[in-house]
């Protein structure tokens, strides 16, 4: 099955990114990280909202107080949409061409977000992050480009794709204590980026494949059993609603005039139902 446009009028993310459904509001989060730009899609009545940041961002939570939370290039920030107020929680001294990238909350709501290299030829100076009052504590360095997160059903284990080695890997994981352990490789592929994870009510693993024009699906035990198809080859990350409505940012991020016109709706938002574990 291919997924399709969520709505043609939306506009086309040169890094769309962050894909975080909110059952609470119906609302639909994502960023587009080079135009520093967050983005709110307010399902039933098709209502789009955004907001233009002062700097990259490549995530965003909503805050029962109306404010989200976010990542900035240098740190974790709250954000105020009414105001444009941007207060910083937690910030990191990167070396330069780093950045925060893809963010994500446990089931105690705790946030873990890593870092990249954005240089042409990286070296492993990205790590991953966890939010402890107000700072980010390095939990694991050594990456070029500490992407997706994301935990099974229970909590139990977390998931996080190594983009630059082509790996995900798994971990026994403590949600009392935020505490990863017992780092195993889960998938590891040759000439495969994983980019953004999400898990479904199963316990199967998707992830969103940048420059492979699908979102992949694994049982907990690592067998691979389908993919969802996109019309687009750079696809970045995947969100689940409790529907089984699966929501995927992609990006035209990279590409040259000539691949864009082969693929028009690079950078737009695709969506497909999706349930116990199969797109139908």
């Amino acid at each position: 099955m291919i997924a399709e446009i969520l709505d043609a009028d939306l506009p086309l993310s040169q890094l769309g990114e962050g894909a975080y459904w909110c059952r609470d509001n119906a609302t639909l989060y994502w960023v587009n990280i080079a135009g520093q730009t967050v983005h709110a899609y307010h399902l039933p009545d098709k209502v789009h909202s955004s907001w233009r940041l002062s700097k990259e961002v490549s995530f965003a939570f909503p805050r029962q107080d109306g404010r989200l939370l976010l990542g900035l290039s240098d740190g974790v920030y709250e954000y105020d949409p009414e105001s444009g107020d941007e207060a910083p929680i937690a910030l990191l001294d990167l070396p330069s061409g780093h950045r925060l990238n893809d963010g994500k909350l446990d089931l105690a709501g705790r946030l873990w977000v890593g870092t990249i290299n954005t240089a042409d030829e990286p070296s492993e100076t990205a790590a991953l992050y966890v939010l402890r009052d107000d700072q980010l504590v390095e939990v694991e360095g050594g990456y070029a480009n500490a992407n997706g997160k994301a935990w099974s059903p229970d909590g139990t284990v977390m998931y996080h794709a190594d983009t630059s080695r082509g790996t995900v890997w798994a971990y026994d994981y403590d949600v009392e204590t935020g505490t990863p352990s017992n780092k195993r490789v889960f998938v590891r592929h040759e000439d495969w980026n994983p980019d953004g994870l999400c898990i479904d009510p199963d316990g199967n693993l998707l992830v969103a494949v940048f420059g492979g024009a699908r979102v992949e699906t694994y049982s907990h035990r690592a067998e691979h059993l389908r993919d969802i198809e996109l019309p687009v080859p750079n696809v970045t990350s995947c969100d689940l609603a409790g529907d089984g409505t699966l929501f995927v940012t992609t990006a035209f991020d990279g590409m040259s005039s000539e691949a864009r016109a082969r693929a028009p709706w690079s950078g737009a938002i695709f969506t497909c139902q999706y349930h116990q574990g199969q797109q139908v």
